[in-house]
């Protein structure tokens, strides 16, 4: 897991006016190597932690794309939707004898994407669901919502999204990032502060790319999370 530090550390020199003791030699050698460990090592019970999303060695990944009417105040995990995603398409079955609902456009018939049907200048939220595998090969789940935003908006790329304490505020974004612990645990954090810019869409390919970073609030704990150099294409 990529680190970045904030302060650089050194060693304190031996002090010529006093006898260079093999014993005390050792113990600065040792103190010396623990703050070596300490440059490259995520410290997770630090004031605050920092994660460089677009390290080399690093990838992110769009698993799911969804969006929906209205503003939504957080992201939509959408293993457990709870609005339909208007990037999904209609048609009628003959068989069943009703329209149905699925989420690539029908080669066999005529279907319409539910999105076609919204007003030009209605209010939409756009959901990502993401992967981070970090650079130990870890995987990581972030989910942001971008929201406020129309369909004119997205003829008009880019479009800057950034966090607002006020739900219904224009242009919001909001993201929740969950890190896995070494135990196979969670620790999840909550923006308060960050931005999103949206770069490509295409409705019906269904691609997106863009850029993110965030701070956030680490759940049940006193303790900040920087999360920085997102970047996200499909």
């Amino acid at each position: 897991m990529q680190v970045i530090q904030q302060e650089p550390y050194f060693c304190p020199p031996l002090i010529d006016s006093q006898p260079c003791h093999p014993m005390r030699i050792l113990l600065l050698l040792l103190f010396c190597a623990s703050i070596a460990r300490a440059q490259v090592t995520l410290v997770r019970e630090a004031p605050n932690d920092s994660f460089d999303l677009g390290c080399s060695t690093c990838r992110l990944e769009v698993t799911e794309l969804a969006i929906t009417r209205g503003q939504h105040a957080i992201p939509m995990n959408m293993k457990k939707p709870v609005s339909v995603n208007l990037l999904m398409w209609r048609y009628y079955d003959n068989i069943v004898q009703k329209e149905v609902l699925m989420v690539d456009e029908p080669f066999w018939t005529t279907g319409v994407q539910l999105i076609d049907e919204v007003p030009d200048d209605a209010l939409l939220s756009i959901h990502l669901n993401l992967s981070w595998i970090d650079s130990t090969g870890q995987t990581h789940k972030f989910y942001l919502v971008l929201a406020g935003l129309s369909r004119q908006d997205f003829t008009r790329l880019p479009v800057e999204t950034t966090y607002d304490p006020d739900t219904y505020a224009p242009y919001r974004f909001a993201a929740i990032g969950q890190i896995m612990l070494e135990n196979d645990e969670w620790e999840t954090y909550d923006s308060f502060e960050g931005s999103c810019f949206l770069n490509q869409i295409d409705l019906k390919k269904r691609t997106i790319s863009g850029t993110f970073e965030f701070v956030a609030n680490r759940i049940g704990m006193e303790k900040l999370g920087i999360f920085s150099n997102g970047k996200f294409s499909r």
